[in-house]
């Protein structure tokens, strides 16, 4: 089965289990709740992973109300920002365009004002033409008080679509982030993977580049024996200090539960065993304390799983030979750094 088909495959999956998840519960099968839970299954959102994983763990159904807030907070406001943001983008090119238009207007009726000016008194002698020029010369000083308050509208307007660009802007950025950590989330990760794949298959002088899958060892024990408020503390000690870790256009994010991703553009493969062999010294060495009480809970290691890509292999199978490296790397006794 190629790349392609497995990937067919697995979508088909996660539909067959949203369309159970949603009958079984006899919730209606809206687009809304269908996206929630398919976003669940394909383990596309850490924070829809967590809200549901967290309830179903505590036998309770997850309410419809739930399901729409998840929906609303991680889902929706990422495509309606997207939406909006190119439809402000393109309205605001027309004001600006408008304006400018409006400015050359402005400046022509004036110049063509001064004009009617000189030629009325030139012509203040002739009883006929110098009344038609008066009113001619009135209309202009009419309309070019028109353009002056158009142009103050416009500008007004524009200030407006500024700030509802900035405001959008915000919007987008809080939808590439998780919300825990506070660093990148899965779904930026993945587009600037994907970016950086494009970038390298379409160049002729491709720099390399690697990703990192990295992954706590022993969280879930942690977890069941000190509740996830402190797990909780521990990933964002984690994410706080991988973030410490990198550098210029390298990106760190939340790939999963307590799965974090690395992108390394132009990076070759030593110089990303070199940075997983100092992270996971760095992590190692620290000592995890509870934040109010101070408590200490020891060290948490990590294992590291580390691939190179290869030209026109494409973003799924580099994930894939990167985990394969992570899942040995925890097969060969955890807190060890693999490569694909």
């Amino acid at each position: 089965m190629t790349t392609a088909e497995k990937e067919l495959s697995r979508h088909w999956d996660y539909a067959d289990e949203t369309l159970k998840a949603l009958r079984e519960r006899g919730l209606r099968p809206t687009p809304e709740l269908y996206h929630v839970w398919f976003v669940y299954f394909a383990e596309e959102n850490p924070e829809i992973l967590r809200v549901i994983d967290a309830v179903r763990a505590s036998g309770d159904d997850l309410a419809e109300d739930t399901l729409l807030q998840l929906y609303y907070r991680y889902i929706f406001d990422r495509q309606a920002a997207d939406f909006l943001q190119r439809g402000m983008e393109d309205f605001s090119e027309l004001v600006e365009n408008s304006d400018d238009c409006l400015t050359t207007a402005r400046s022509g009726l004036q110049d063509y004002g001064a004009l009617l000016g000189r030629s009325l008194e030139t012509l203040k002698d002739h009883e006929k033409v110098s009344p038609v020029l008066s009113e001619v010369i009135e209309q202009t000083d009419q309309m070019q008080r028109t353009v002056e308050g158009l142009h103050q509208r416009l500008d007004r307007y524009l200030g407006k679509v500024e700030r509802l660009q900035r405001e959008l802007e915000e919007t987008r950025e809080r939808s590439y982030t998780d919300g825990l950590t506070r660093v990148s989330n899965r779904m930026y990760f993945e587009e600037q993977l994907n970016q950086t794949i494009e970038e390298h298959d379409t160049s002729k002088r491709p720099d390399p580049f690697c990703v990192m899958i990295i992954d706590l060892d022993q969280f879930k024990a942690v977890n069941d024996r000190f509740g996830h408020r402190i797990g909780d503390e521990i990933l964002v000690l984690i994410a706080s200090m991988l973030k410490a870790n990198i550098k210029g256009r390298d990106v760190v994010a939340r790939y999963g539960g307590d799965e974090f991703a690395i992108l390394l553009p132009q990076t070759p493969l030593a110089d990303a065993m070199v940075l997983a062999s100092d992270m996971s010294k760095r992590i190692a060495a620290r000592e995890i304390k509870a934040k109010q009480s101070g408590i200490s809970f020891g060290q948490m290691t990590i294992s590291v799983g580390v691939a190179e890509y290869v030209s026109k292999e494409g973003s799924t199978k580099l994930i894939d030979r990167a985990d394969r490296a992570l899942y040995r790397a925890k097969k060969e006794g955890r807190n060890r750094n693999c490569a694909a």
